[in-house]
């Protein structure tokens, strides 16, 4: 049986790929079915280039078919709420190992997903390869992929500032959601101060503000209202934009939720997430650091303590079905 690309079919019309007597299983979000020559994948996500990456653990049947000598075909769909969007046959099938353990797996394609269909996809994780070498790149991938259904309105063309709030302006233009709430970046870098510096933002609360060098293509930043004098952030602004972009899209958006938790529960929260690579940010805690998976974004925030700040942003409710079994003591939490 064929199905053409690009069209949405029934779960157990897809699974039925694999062929009779296929083995049924699931993993992190994702379904399989082992046949004799082919796996069909069903992901929670994919990305627009053409990937998925799925997260481990794995079932160890598709491990041990996967790293054979002679690996099966991999038929590809990604979860839908009316049913699975065909993805095809993978082009190539990449183990991701880490401390001796299947870690991930990647899954290449011949075609991105076409332009009309990407917004109904939960986004994937390619962005995230580019974080070490890429930071401003990266930023606006995930902006595109995260905020895709949100209509541009009112777009502009002129950005002022250094080169990577420049790039930050274009990937927002015309959504003010991707600006902030919880922490606010400015629609344009402002002057006038005594000190020279440039102010780009501030907390949504008005706990403080955040300044930059005037005249460097990636300054430094600081936070004004956090401690007596001046705070640096860890990062530069490329990194810094990164960073908080993520953590806005943890803190501020329709489906999450915030918790305390504490250090074996954080462990099991981020099991499953890849930490984005970069130095913690020193808002809202004096460490907060950024996870991120296939349509998930968590900010744990620590501040030398035995408990956390969790903050967990998702593009659709099924995300959150993990979360909701850890038994947390939620302080906010939103699935609809």
């Amino acid at each position: 049986m064929e199905i053409e690309p690009w069209s949405v079919v029934a779960e157990p019309e897809a699974l039925a790929l694999a062929g009779p007597g296929a083995t049924l299983l699931t993993g992190d979000g994702a379904a399989y079915a082992v046949g004799t020559d082919t796996i069909v994948v069903i992901a929670p996500s994919a990305d627009s280039d053409g990937e998925i990456t799925l997260p481990g653990p794995f079932p160890e049947l598709i491990e041990r078919r996967l790293a054979g000598v002679l690996r099966p075909a991999v038929r590809a769909f990604a979860r839908l709420p009316q049913g699975c969007l065909t993805l095809g046959v993978a082009r190539s099938t990449e183990l991701g190992y880490r401390r001796g353990a299947l870690h991930d797996i990647r899954l290449t394609f011949e075609s991105p997903i076409p332009p009309d269909l990407l917004g109904r996809v939960t986004p994937g994780l390619g962005w995230l390869e580019q974080v070490g070498f890429d930071p401003v790149n990266a930023m606006r991938r995930f902006i595109g992929d995260w905020y895709d259904d949100v209509p541009q309105i009112g777009v502009l063309s002129d950005f002022s500032g250094p080169p990577p709030l420049q790039e930050f302006y274009a990937a927002a233009a015309g959504r003010p959601e991707v600006h902030g709430v919880s922490s606010v970046v400015l629609p344009q870098p402002i002057g006038g101060r005594p000190d020279g510096l440039l102010t780009f933002g501030h907390a949504g609360d008005g706990m403080f503000t955040l300044v930059m060098e005037p005249d460097e293509k990636d300054p430094r930043i600081w936070y004004e209202g956090l401690s007596d004098r001046l705070l640096p952030e860890r990062e530069r602004l490329s990194g810094y934009l990164l960073q908080a972009t993520l953590a806005r899209a943890a803190m501020d958006g329709p489906l999450g939720g915030m918790a305390f938790v504490d250090r074996p529960q954080a462990r099991r929260i981020i099991a499953p997430l890849r930490r984005v690579p970069l130095r913690p940010m020193r808002w809202p805690c004096l460490f907060s650091r950024c996870y991120a998976g296939p349509g998930t974004i968590v900010l744990i925030g620590e501040d030398d303590t035995d408990w956390f700040e969790m903050y967990v942003g998702v593009r659709h409710p099924g995300l959150l079905r993990r979360l909701r079994k850890l038994g947390l003591d939620w302080e906010s939490f939103t699935d609809s």
